[in-house]
C-alpha cells in the first residue's frame, strides 16, 4: 500500500466518516439452493474463486461488429464459457467505481461470521450525506435485509449499518476490504469507506470484472442482485418499504446471474453485470463512467447483445 494511500485510510478513520445502510425484516428471498440456481449456466456453480481470462485474439465472424457500441469512459466484455475477453477499452484505467464498491463491502461483511439474523438500528451517521434512502434514522432491522437493501436498491444507509455490525471497528472494516482485494489480485482497486460515495474509493474495469466473479460466488448475493424489487418491513415500524433494484433492464427482459450498479458524479453511471441467453451465453459486461444513466443500460444493453452474436463453444478452461 502507498503512502499516500495508508494517510488516506488513517484520515477516514481518525474523522469518522462512516457509511453503513439498513432495511427491514420480512424480505423474501428466493431460494438460493439448487433448484433457485436451475435457470443459470453451468458455468457460474462450476467456475473457479478468482477467473482466469485469456484475450480472443481471433476476429469476430463475418456478420458481427468488431466491436459493441459503447458510451463509456471504461469498459469490457468477457465470454464466460470460453474464459475469453472479447473486448476492452481502458479496462485497467483506475477510476472512481461509486456503489460497485457495496459487492465488496457484502463480501467482507458475510465473511465476518455475523449472524444475519441480529439487528440494528439507522442512526443520523448511518444518515450522513445520503438523504435519498428509504431507511429513516431510528428503523430498526435485521442485518439481512441490510444487505438486501445495499444490494438491490443500492441504499448508502444499510451499507454503513452493514460495516458497523460486522463485529470490529469501522477502521478495521475497512483495512480488511482492502486486505479482500489483494486477496483477490485486484491490485488496482483501494477503499475508504464502504458506500461509494467517496470519490477515492477506485478500481479498475478489469477489477470489477473479478470482484463481480467472486461476489456472484455467493449465493444470497447473487439472489438478491437479480430481484426485481422487494418488500422490507422494519422491526419498529407499521410501515412496509418497497425497493427496486437500480438494474433497470430486469424490468425489460434480460436475464441476469447478477449485477450492481453505481453513480456519483465523479465516476460517472456505472454498472458490473453478468448476463445470460438461452441458448448458453454466459457474458459480464463492465461499463465505467457512462456520461448518462439512461446511456448506461444502452451500453450495457448494446454490450450484451454483441457478445450474444458469438458462436456458443464448449468451456475452454478444464
Amino acid at each position: 500500500m502507498t503512502l499516500k494511500r495508508s494517510i488516506l485510510l488513517l484520515a477516514t478513520g481518525l474523522i469518522g466518516v462512516a457509511l453503513v445502510f439498513g432495511v427491514p425484516e420480512k424480505l423474501h428471498v428466493p431460494d438460493a439452493g439448487a433448484a433457485g440456481l436451475a435457470a443459470i449456466p453451468a458455468s457460474v456453480t462450476q467456475a473457479s474463486l478468482v477467473p482466469q481470462w485469456t484475450e480472443r485474439t481471433a476476429p469476430p465472424d463475418p456478420g458481427i461488429p468488431k466491436r459493441p457500441r459503447l458510451r463509456c469512459g471504461s469498459s469490457l466484455v468477457i465470454d464466460n464459457v470460453t474464459g475469453e475477453i472479447l473486448y476492452a477499452r481502458d479496462a485497467d484505467k483506475v477510476r472512481p467505481i461509486a456503489s460497485l464498491t457495496k459487492l465488496l463491502t457484502a463480501l467482507v461483511f458475510l465473511e465476518s461470521g455475523t449472524d444475519i439474523m441480529n439487528t440494528a438500528t439507522v442512526t443520523r451517521e448511518d444518515a450522513y450525506r445520503s438523504s435519498r434512502s428509504h431507511l429513516r434514522v431510528g428503523y430498526e432491522l435485521r442485518l439481512r435485509d441490510f444487505l438486501a437493501a445495499g444490494l438491490v436498491s443500492s441504499d448508502n444507509r444499510a451499507a454503513r449499518v452493514l460495516a458497523r455490525s460486522a463485529g470490529m471497528p469501522r477502521l478495521e472494516f475497512i483495512t480488511r476490504m482492502n486486505e479482500k482485494a489483494k486477496e483477490l489480485g485486484l491490485d488496482s482497486t483501494f477503499v475508504v469507506e464502504p458506500t461509494g460515495l467517496a470519490n477515492l474509493n477506485e478500481s479498475t474495469a478489469r477489477d470489477c470484472a473479478v470482484l463481480l466473479h467472486v461476489a456472484l460466488q455467493n449465493h444470497l448475493i447473487q439472489r438478491l442482485t437479480t430481484l426485481h424489487d422487494i418488500d422490507i418491513k422494519p422491526l419498529n415500524s407499521r410501515r412496509t418499504l418497497h425497493l427496486v433494484n437500480t438494474n433497470r433492464l430486469l424490468r425489460y427482459g434480460y436475464d441476469f446471474i447478477g449485477g450492481k450498479t453505481g453513480y456519483i458524479s465523479e465516476a460517472g453511471w456505472c454498472i458490473a453485470a453478468r448476463g445470460f441467453s438461452d441458448d448458453g451465453h454466459d457474458v459480464t459486461a463492465i461499463i465505467l463512467g457512462a456520461p448518462t444513466n439512461s446511456l448506461r443500460f444502452r451500453s450495457l444493453r448494446n454490450a450484451l447483445l454483441w457478445a450474444y452474436r458469438f458462436p456458443t463453444r464448449p468451456a475452454a478452461r478444464s
